[in-house]
């Protein structure tokens, strides 16, 4: 079943901001530690669960807690149980690569008669009664990036392009090669070179130039990422962009997204000035 934010039930379900349950929190924290030379990968999690009586039922054995698990490149799919409330779970070597996305949810063992813990919205006329394995809790979706593209130096992925019909002092970005190019004046490109070469004006570039373009890509992947999934450097960005927790399909800012996949940048500059 393909659970997303929009996604309704028959019956009350905690979580996705449906309103069924008028108080109560669930959520899965995961920490995910890497073995580069064997290629496994551990899960560490924690779970958050507050509305007391599904978390009675969970602590009973009556109820699960685990995650839809899914992996594109591997086309792994799967549910996993997780243990309560905190725990570890393994996966063998290349199960789980590049983008991984994990959908918390919590699942009934066990028939559940007349059922009515009090939080219920009342617009499903508590007590309820409910069938063996209907979910009943759902949490936020999580993205995790395994492998090591999320470790490519995020300068390596771009790549400086003199161009004719480009104005001094413009930058333009394109997307559409196996890097990202940075389309400028041949005077732009000679000055830029020479930054390039200087140690301390990393940042300056990072700030100036890099900046703006790395929001330009991510306004462009915000409307249609499907497009550029086999260009050589979408693969690499993506798992940067999930690394800082960041989801190009969000409508957070793309300036702060920008800023945390550089690793503010801006905040370095004040050093520069000061030597």
């Amino acid at each position: 079943m393909r659970i997303t934010e929009n996604t309704r039930f028959p019956h009350p379900v905690l979580g996705l901001d449906s309103g069924d349950f008028v108080a109560g929190e669930f959520s899965i924290q995961i920490q995910v530690k890497e073995d580069r030379s064997a290629g496994t990968v551990t899960l560490e999690h924690a779970i958050t669960l507050t509305e007391p009586a599904i978390r009675a039922l969970v602590e009973s054995n009556q109820a699960s807690v685990g995650c839809i698990i899914k992996c594109a490149d591997t086309f792994f799919s799967d549910l996993k149980k997780m243990t309560w409330s905190t725990g570890i779970t393994n996966f063998p070597p290349d199960q789980l690569l590049n983008q991984v996305t994990f959908r918390p949810i919590v699942w009934l063992k066990k028939d559940l008669d007349n059922w009515d813990p009090g939080t219920i919205n009342s617009e499903f006329s508590p007590p309820i009664s409910l069938k063996k394995s209907d979910i009943i809790a759902i949490g936020n979706e999580l993205m995790i990036s395994v492998g090591q593209a999320k470790l490519t130096p995020i300068e390596s992925i771009f790549e400086l392009v003199k161009s004719e019909r480009i104005p001094d002092g413009e930058l333009q970005v394109d997307i559409s090669g196996s890097c990202i190019g940075l389309l400028v004046s041949e005077k732009t490109f000679q000055t830029l070179s020479e930054l390039r070469l200087q140690s301390h004006s990393k940042d300056i570039l990072m700030s100036s130039i890099y900046l703006p373009a790395v929001m330009e890509v991510l306004d462009i992947l915000r409307n249609d990422s499907k497009e550029y999934e086999l260009q050589r450097w979408y693969q690499p960005f993506l798992a940067k962009c999930h690394a800082k927790g960041i989801d190009i399909e969000s409508n957070h800012s793309i300036l702060e997204a920008a800023q945390c996949l550089l690793e503010h940048p801006i905040s370095r500059l004040g050093k520069i000035a000061e030597e």
